[in-house]
């Protein structure tokens, strides 16, 4: 019996225990030596993810609450075992201020008949097993959370018996899942290009889905809110635009479907835009015919004037997932980039005029004017992000001209940030 002291990354402190495990099974012509190494882990924040790489197969069991996780590695080949020769198996990390993970690194020389058993108590929420893996859980019971399993292309993961009352998800990309015993709240299996789903005895108390997710299904719409803070992109003196803006304010109310995959990073999605307009312009202006003009007329008391307009549009995104970067459970605030268009029906703005009277009384006039262009096509670029209560972040500008020529200002164009909530 030999003991074996090293240390695993920066964090932790594994000491090593080898045996022989099975050396004479008289009952077996082919006997042959196995050989185990346990680890041992202890640290002072929470588990919620675990990541699987390729070349192992992986055993998940449940530990008492209070215990030390153990991981024990059982191999036919000793020659990894030599004194300064043991493996690096498991990398921890913090990934926000309470949790962090676990990553079973990828097997680069061992031999693939190697099992690693981890049996823990920690709280995980997230699995992700990587191409090339393959995940048993020999049995799971959680509190009622939100579960989320990634099985990428060849994975293959086994449920012996799993019980979570919340939520549960299984991304299946191209892999297989064989689910023999589960009993939860809700379960959602999508089921990617030809992944192979077996289920056995489920039981669960909201009626679970087992969907093609390569075809694209709309199931629901999300409302969301918005501001712009927007301006012309020539928003300069020297051209003596009547567009030219001390504050541009938009507001929108947005219905968004649900993600539609077209693979495990992509996705795309649609909606409706209903938003409403304010621009509080510089120069004093004054309607001529179908456009506006500078009006020199007030002097030193110009008025304070704004324009007002209602628009609707259809936007249609392409976002990228950052994928495990982006997931919840390791207190990420980025989730992903995206990209959309959105075409875009504008109505008749109308110019408002606030002056004031010789008694100090201030004036107000509404007019009609008809100077924005009807139709138009807008491009944004946005970040996903769960900072606070904000969802988005987007850079917007208007691919068509917004306003029709006016005074010595050419054609102008809108661009600005929106923040989605």
């Amino acid at each position: 019996m030999k003991k074996i002291s090293s240390v695993l990354g920066d964090i932790l402190k594994i000491s090593f225990l080898l045996f022989i495990v099975g050396s004479g099974i008289a009952a077996t012509a082919h006997a042959q030596d196995l050989y185990q190494i346990e680890q041992t882990f202890d640290h002072s924040f929470d588990i919620s993810e675990l990541k699987v790489n390729r070349g192992w197969d992986v055993h998940l069991r449940q530990a008492p609450k209070g215990s030390v996780t153990r991981v024990v590695v059982t191999t036919p080949c000793a020659n990894f075992f030599e004194e300064g020769e043991e493996p690096d198996l498991i990398k921890v990390q913090k990934s926000s201020k309470r949790d962090g993970g676990y990553e079973v690194l990828s097997n680069q020389s061992m031999p693939r008949s190697t099992r690693v058993d981890i049996i823990t108590h920690q709280p995980i929420k997230y699995i992700d097993v990587c191409s090339g893996a393959r995940l048993t859980i020999d049995r799971w019971v959680s509190d009622s959370v939100h579960f989320d399993f990634n099985i990428d292309s060849g994975a293959v993961v086994v449920i012996d018996s799993m019980v979570n009352p919340g939520s549960t998800t299984f991304m299946v990309y191209d892999a297989t899942l064989d689910l023999r015993y589960f009993r939860g709240g809700r379960l959602n299996i999508w089921n990617y290009r030809n992944s192979r789903i077996t289920e056995g005895d489920i039981q669960t108390t909201i009626p679970h889905r087992n969907e093609p997710a390569k075809e694209w299904k709309l199931h629901y719409f999300n409302l969301n809110f918005g501001i712009d803070l927007a301006q012309p992109m020539l928003n300069d003196s020297r051209y003596n635009s009547p567009y030219n803006t001390y504050y541009g304010l938009t507001g929108h109310i947005r219905m968004t479907s649900n993600d539609m995959a077209i693979n495990r990073l992509m996705s795309w999605n649609f909606g409706l835009d209903v938003s409403f307009s304010v621009l509080q312009l510089d120069n004093a202006v004054k309607i001529d015919g179908s456009s506006l003009v500078l009006d020199p007329s007030y002097g030193a008391t110009p008025p304070r004037q704004s324009l007002y307009w209602w628009s609707v549009g259809l936007p249609f995104t392409l976002k990228f997932s950052f994928g495990k970067w982006g997931n919840p459970y390791l207190g990420s605030p980025l989730r992903g980039l995206y990209a959309t268009l959105t075409p875009t029906l504008n109505f008749k703005p109308r110019l408002e005029t606030r002056t004031l009277d010789e008694d100090s009384h201030w004036n107000t006039d509404h007019e009609r004017v008809d100077i924005l262009s009807r139709f138009n096509l807008r491009a944004s670029v946005g970040l996903n992000c769960s900072i606070g209560g904000l969802d988005k972040v987007e850079f917007f500008i208007d691919l068509l001209p917004s306003f029709r020529s006016s005074a010595d200002a050419p054609q102008t164009r809108m661009y600005g940030l929106s923040f989605i909530f």
